[in-house]
């Protein structure tokens, strides 16, 4: 239990306060305060950071400060996307281990999956190389995902003029267009820097290759991964 749900009977607002919760998230009820303390009780994220607490539940990001517990404001979420800086490459290895697809009713792999060569290769001395290149999506100040690419010999490899581009949500941000973001600001950083396509790889029985497909993905090639999945190869041209 976290100090904010341990208060939560402290949770408050002011009459302006909720008047801005109910219009910025079209709330139809009165009792905002009751609201946001369920908010808090389901939530599927609660972030600690600088002076609020940051929880999020069904899209919607609520503020709340660390010391009086009032509700400052709420909205839906709506992260922005930057380019990635140097100091964002130490989440990296959060975000690589969150790209890695686990079927329904499987359970997650071990952390140290991450480790293995053939997977560590996505984010070994990244920046380091041509085609390293990075963005990354912020919501109130947290970097909540990331999506960039390298020229490596690893599943999606192509050519060494084409780089392989990852992305990985954090669970609680994903299904809020964040990826989508992501992806177009990406493929601006590629076309910026002279490349004239983009691939990736991706295991067959992943929802993601529809999202893929919608953002001008196509189906090149299909091969085995070093554990036996099956994945398509897929190609962009920018």
């Amino acid at each position: 239990m976290n100090n904010l749900t341990a208060n939560i009977d402290k949770i408050h607002t002011t009459a302006m306060g909720s008047e801005r919760i109910k219009r910025n998230l079209n709330l139809q009820t009165d009792d905002v305060v009751a609201w946001c303390k369920d908010a808090v009780k389901q939530a599927d994220i609660i972030v600690g950071k600088g002076k609020n607490w940051y929880v999020y539940k069904n899209g919607a990001a609520i503020t709340i400060n660390a010391h009086s517990f009032t509700v400052i404001t709420a909205h839906m979420i709506n992260a922005g996307v930057r380019v990635m800086r140097e100091r964002d490459y130490e989440c990296l290895p959060e975000f690589l281990y969150q790209a890695i697809f686990v079927p329904e009713g499987v359970d997650s792999p071990a952390r140290n999956v991450i480790n293995d060569p053939e997977i560590f290769i996505y984010i070994k001395n990244f920046g380091t190389q041509p085609g390293d290149f990075g963005v990354v999506a912020e919501q109130n100040g947290q970097v909540v995902g990331a999506a960039w690419t390298r020229i490596i010999p690893a599943y999606g490899h192509i050519d060494n003029e084409t780089p392989e581009l990852a992305i990985s949500i954090l669970p609680g941000f994903r299904d809020y267009g964040i990826g989508t973001k992501l992806m177009k600001k990406l493929f601006e950083v590629l076309q910026q820097n002279g490349y004239k396509q983009t691939s990736l790889s991706v295991q067959k029985d992943n929802p993601a290759v529809r999202f893929y497909q919608r953002l001008g993905y196509k189906m090149s090639g299909e091969k085995l991964d070093h554990v036996g999945h099956e994945d398509y190869l897929m190609i962009k041209d920018l």
